[in-house]
């Protein structure tokens, strides 16, 4: 019976814009895995499978590696098909850099090795960043139903974003790349990490604070932390400017959406960007609110989806290959 490979990242097999050199490398890199071990490998598309559904253990029957999206490996889920528990799966390769979705610890428990593929969306992301700061700041949703209804404005003006501070949580790839981008517009660069890099903020001319120096000294604040723990609600809001913008092109787990809906309501923060797709349904949002949202695009652009093609599948390629794949989340599991 043949050992499968799924692959169910819903945009890995996209039709790209502008047709880049390595379209369809990585899923030619499949095939010829597929070839080299023709008797014993199979490789299994199923990228229109919705994540938000939750995986049934059949469907990882004779599976030993995933290109996973966002569906969810819970406890439950893993110590039934996890190779040490008398499932097959072994491998668990993110397509990108979040694992949100899979419980590290039940993973590593069962013998599933969990690999991401970090930065292979960071400028993509920083890019889609950069955009949501500036309509933020500008209020662009609140200009296009004036305009676009055929009024003038209402309401104020565009805040500036030249020479202000920035206040970058999370200082790996992609909040370096924001600060690359932002760079232009003269800000004064605050930021915080749990591992700063200092060699960075001094070639940078940025400064590492507290993170309640940041929410207090910053007028633009951007998230992008890979941790799970809530960043910012009420207690954090407080200490903002009424003209501060906030940004999360994180993940929305960081942020506490119908508190910040209530900061911008009240005019306690100037407006809120977040890519997410908004699930307060009782909170409604409109146009003369300055709250953007998007659904998870940051890494939507053909060198995002062919960074997380390949690394994603780099992954795989290694552990079929009985090579330690390059970025394992869960090194205990490799012990």
């Amino acid at each position: 019976m043949n050992k499968i490979i799924l692959v169910l990242a819903t945009s890995f097999l996209d039709d790209l814009l502008s047709n880049p050199k390595d379209e369809g490398k990585a899923k030619q890199m499949l095939a010829d895995l597929e070839a080299k071990f023709s008797d014993t490998i199979k490789v299994i598309y199923r990228c229109d499978r919705n994540p938000e559904e939750p995986l049934a253990i059949e469907e990882l029957e004779n599976v030993i590696a995933v290109i996973a999206d966002l569906e969810v490996y819970d406890r439950t889920l893993l110590s039934q098909v996890g190779i040490k528990m008398g499932g097959s799966l072994e491998l668990i390769s993110r397509y990108g850099i979040g694992y949100i979705s899979v419980d590290i610890e039940a993973a590593t428990e069962f013998g599933v090795i969990v690999t991401n593929a970090p930065g292979c969306n960071a400028m993509p992301t920083a890019e889609w960043t950069q955009s949501t700061i500036m309509d933020v700041a500008g209020r662009r949703m609140a200009h296009y139903a004036t305009a676009s209804n055929g009024k003038v404005k209402e309401g104020p003006s565009r805040l500036d974003v030249t020479n202000k501070k920035l206040g970058i949580i999370g200082t790996g790839t992609i909040g370096k790349n924001v600060a690359k981008l932002m760079r232009g517009y003269d800000v004064e660069i605050l930021a915080y990490d749990l591992y700063p890099n200092v060699y960075w903020a001094v070639e940078n001319n940025a400064i590492y604070v507290t993170l309640e120096e940041l929410y207090k000294q910053s007028d633009i604040i951007t998230i992008h932390a890979s941790g799970s723990e809530q960043l910012i609600g009420e207690k954090e809001l407080d200490l903002m400017k009424e003209t501060t913008v906030l940004v999360n092109c994180a993940r929305g787990i960081l942020t506490d959406n119908r508190a910040i809906y209530n900061a911008v309501k009240a005019g306690k923060i100037w407006g809120y960007g977040l890519d997410e797709i908004w699930l307060e349904k009782d909170l409604p949002l409109d146009e003369s609110l300055n709250i953007i949202v998007s659904s998870h695009v940051g890494s939507d652009t053909d060198s995002g989806k062919i960074g997380m093609q390949i690394m994603s599948t780099e992954a795989v390629i290694d552990f079929v290959n009985d090579k330690t794949p390059t970025h394992v989340v869960n090194k205990e599991v490799l012990i």
